[in-house]
């Protein structure tokens, strides 16, 4: 009995000793499922970037099972290793095995401009487990420095070539910790090394992220934390420069892999698809995959079927998939987006296949669609997703057009009734052809210059291409005199044109087809068709391959000079900018609710700035009061003042009550409802509430919305109290249009003229407000006027190109005097349109164009382009009456 009880005793101590073990064996492997759950909940953030990144936990489950097995097998195939590892370092292996599988297996489903924002979102989020990174410091790189009166903030000493944004992002960025202690004083002890710094790249040196900063800056804590405030500096001053910082950071910290896609295969994800798991091509403008995978099924020796969905093919739809499951053949079901309703019968036919024995191993269902936020969520989570995006360079772009052009018949074009797709003109058809695909390449490329490239992103495609090759063959044959006048007007006005409903964007068309139809195209030997005259030049006639080689010789994607495109080198500084605003606002919106400052909760931080913006709140206007001390006039001026007031008096009743209302949530005297929790979100982030918009639109954030309101209340106040202003500043209307008409109006009536026969004179003023003696007698002076895409030369008063980094000047005073239309001066001009913000189209109920001033060109010397409208054209110059900042 004694033994027993000892054997039992030892047994019970035995499995003690066991499950302590097993216990702290388990907890070192810990490590591995935070590291899981962090990238897990990474790809679920994905969904609320595009409605189309949806992963299930049960796709995430397998793929870190996979990822377990393939870096054992991984280890065994490695020569040179210790036979025994530490479970520690098999813990860091597994981490990074399995970090960069999620890396590279979720890359194929992100479009091109989400990939950078991925790496960084892992990067990020691993740092912030691992207690890395300061979490003020993180906010502070994501929202900037917010400044909401910049009366209390030290005076920028640097004026001359730092902006007031960038000063006060300096000025916060003092005050977040020792680390910055004496950052803002550097400026005035070494504006001129920080200068150097900022202008770097601009003098041919190396880009500013890569050097070393003024003073005795990164000095104190961890590399890592070293690297990371390296990049809240660039974000202060160069915040063009953010993507490329951030590139180098993520490639310093996680490795260079996670800053490199990987290319996309096409067999590799064939490898991966099983008969049940559909594989999706998430579509963007200008791109089909149907070729593509038709020729892979070539290859494959595999029938493909296919049908475009649509009103009535759904049973079409589902013959071929019935069929396709049984005889093992490929179904490609194209335009899922126009059949939803359908949709979740198809989710159903897939499920179905689980239980179905007649299923053919070789069986593959393909679907592609347009993102849209009503595709089924469980058919996209149990789907392997493929985005798929045009070639991007003008490089691409031209040899993809050429690859629709058979060789064979582009090297026997000799064919004197033409006919059968050659033509009897073959000098002339290879030099135009050359032209329409540099044509083509640049409207579909120029997109990436946003508002200075398009009005409205258009979705020029492959087939406005190759019905244009056919017409111009069609036309060479038909006419003894190559017809250029008319290919001009079907290319650029009907068939390209045909998608173009801008009257900007059209006259920018007509510009480049000016360009490149010319007789120089045809008989000028290596004729010029931009204003880089190293590159973009038509090659000599000859055969197929030798127009493959020149255009192969090309700048890479990512490298065309914006001289291509007849842009000035500042165009790019502008899209990196809007790239760098758009990586850092998505990333801010998947972050929880977190202030910035250290012990503050965000509930105290945002009503801390409510209280401040109420106090900064102008008083809503006295309309009747102003209507009775206004009463004996009878201009149409008036009738305007009236108006801007009724509707800045909403503006305001609007903002105090939602301030009220939001103070009083905070505190829990009353129930927050969704539209002050949308405040609530709003103020945490330094943007401008929609409700709040609903006056004017802007795109400034929510410190300098502040003060643009309080200098516009201030104009309608001074106009109220004392008349008129010697200077209108027409930004601060909320309805410019309306303000010019009155000035057309109130001329038509002194004149007695027809106002649908006036139009308008524009005299750049060369004195200042401060010195104007009073109003014009016809028309008003109008400021506020800032210009995009070139400066104001002051000393000869034209237009003429900017300076490096200058992205926008500010224009002197303005007249503007009605004159009889047909008195209206064009000779010499250039009719720049003006739009009330820097997104140049607007809502419909809110359009952004306002008129067209003609400011005055360079004269007209030997080679000079700067004296053509064309010039400006190309460049998208344009005036704006509000900036983003």
């Amino acid at each position: 009995m004694y033994g027993t009880s000892e054997h039992v005793k030892n047994q019970i101590k035995e499995t003690e000793e066991t499950s302590k073990k097993i216990n702290e064996s388990r907890n070192q492997y810990r490590l591995a499922a935070v590291r899981a759950s962090v990238l897990f909940f990474v790809l679920n953030d994905l969904a609320k970037i595009d409605p189309m990144y949806e992963f299930s936990l049960q796709w995430y489950n397998d793929l870190f099972k996979a990822s377990i097995d393939d870096s054992k097998l991984a280890k065994k195939r490695s020569k040179g290793r210790q036979k025994q590892m530490t479970t520690s370092k098999r813990i860091r292996e597994l981490n990074n095995w399995h970090t960069e599988s999620v890396y590279k297996t979720i890359c194929h489903s992100l479009f091109e401009r989400h990939k950078l924002l991925f790496s960084f979102l892992i990067c990020a989020a691993i740092l912030k487990q691992d207690v890395k990174i300061i979490p003020e410091e993180f906010t502070f790189f994501l929202r900037g420095g917010v400044v909401l009166d910049r009366k209390k903030r030290g005076p920028n000493p640097c004026v001359d070539w730092l902006s007031e944004e960038a000063w006060d992002n300096i000025s916060e960025l003092d005050k977040l910790g020792s680390a910055f202690a004496g950052f803002s004083s550097s400026f005035e002890q070494q504006s001129s090394e920080w200068q150097e710094w900022y202008q770097s790249d601009m003098k041919g040196g190396l880009p500013p992220e890569n050097l070393e900063f003024p003073g005795d800056l990164m000095t104190k804590g961890t590399e890592c934390e070293k690297q990371f405030r390296r990049m809240l500096i660039v974000r202060c001053l160069r915040p063009d420069r953010v993507n490329y910082a951030t590139t180098r950071f993520v490639s310093e910290t996680m490795g260079e892999q996670y800053t490199q896609p990987p290319p996309f295969d096409l067999s590799e994800t064939c490898k991966t698809s099983k008969p049940h798991m559909p594989v999706i091509f998430v579509l963007s403008p200008g791109s089909d995959p149907t070729q593509m995978l038709t020729d892979f099924a070539r290859d494959k020796k595999i029938i493909l079927t296919q049908v475009a969905l649509g009103q009535g093919q759904a049973p079409i739809a589902e013959k071929l998939f019935n069929e396709g499951v049984t005889a093992g053949n490929w179904v490609l079901l194209a335009n899922c987006h126009l059949s939803i309703q359908w949709l979740p019968t198809l989710e159903g036919m897939i499920m179905s296949l689980r239980d179905r024995k007649d299923v053919h191993p070789k069986f593959r269902l393909w679907l592609s669609s347009d993102p849209t936020p009503k595709f089924p969520i469980a058919l996209l989570q149990s789907s392997i997703k493929i985005t798929t995006e045009p070639p991007r360079g003008l490089r691409s772009i031209m040899l993809r057009m050429y690859s629709y052009i058979p060789e064979d018949k582009f090297n026997r074009m000799e064919n004197k009734r033409g006919g059968g797709g050659l033509c009897n003109k073959p000098d002339q058809y290879r030099n135009l052809l050359f032209a329409l695909t540099f044509f083509h390449a640049v409207l579909v490329e120029r997109k990436k210059f946003l508002t200075l490239g398009w009005n409205i992103p258009y979705a020029f495609n492959d087939s406005d291409f190759l019905v244009c090759d056919n017409l111009l063959r069609y036309y060479l044959n038909e006419n003894e005199e190559t017809p250029l006048e008319a290919l001009k007007y079907l290319i650029a006005q009907a068939l390209y044109g045909g998608r173009v409903t801008d009257e900007i964007d059209r006259r920018l068309l007509g510009v480049y087809i000016e360009q490149y139809f010319t007789p120089n195209t045809i008989h000028v030997k290596n004729c010029p068709l931009s204003q880089n005259r190293t590159h973009y030049r038509v090659p000599p006639p000859g055969r197929y391959d030798s127009y493959i080689k020149y255009i192969s010789s090309l700048p890479p994607p990512g490298a065309d000079p914006p001289e291509a495109f007849g842009q000035h080198p500042n165009a790019d500084i502008t899209m990196q900018q809007e790239g760098a605003k758009l990586l850092l606002d998505t990333v801010m919106s998947l972050q929880p609710r977190v202030t910035g400052k250290k012990g503050q909760s965000s509930e105290a931080f945002v009503l801390g700035m409510a209280k401040q913006l109420e106090k900064r709140l102008p008083r809503p206007f006295d309309k009747d009061a102003i209507d009775k001390r206004l009463e004996k006039d009878l201009s149409p001026l008036k009738t305007v003042l009236l108006q801007e007031v009724e509707r800045y008096n909403v503006i305001l009743f609007t903002i105090a009550k939602s301030l009220k209302d939001l103070q009083d949530g905070i505190r829990g005297l009353i129930v927050i409802s969704s539209e002050l929790e949308t405040v609530f979100e709003s103020l945490m982030r330094n943007k401008v509430p929609s409700t709040w918009k609903k006056g004017y639109y802007s795109l400034k954030p929510l410190s300098s919305w502040m003060t643009d309101l309080n200098d516009r209340i201030k104009q309608l106040q001074t106009w109220s109290e004392t008349g008129p202003p010697r200077v209108f500043w027409l930004s601060g209307f909320t309805f410019p249009n309306g303000f010019l008409t009155a000035i057309l109006q109130t001329y038509a009536r002194v004149n007695a003229a027809p106002i649908d026969t006036l139009g308008w004179e524009f005299i750049v003023q060369r004195e200042e407000e401060k010195t104007l003696s009073g109003p014009p007698k016809d028309g008003a002076y109008i400021k506020g006027f800032y210009l995009e895409g070139a400066q104001w030369d002051v000393d000869n008063w034209y237009l003429d190109e900017p300076l490096p980094m200058q992205l926008y000047c500010e224009m002197p005073i303005i007249h503007f005097k009605p004159v009889d239309g047909k008195k209206a001066k064009d000779k010499g001009m250039y009719a720049c349109p003006v739009y009330r913000y820097p997104i140049r189209t607007g809502p419909r109920e809110n359009p952004s164009y306002v008129i067209s001033v003609k400011l005055r060109l360079p004269p007209v010397t030997t080679n000079s382009m700067k004296s053509s409208p064309s010039f400006w054209i190309k460049r998208g110059t344009a005036l704006l009456l509000s900036l983003s900042n």
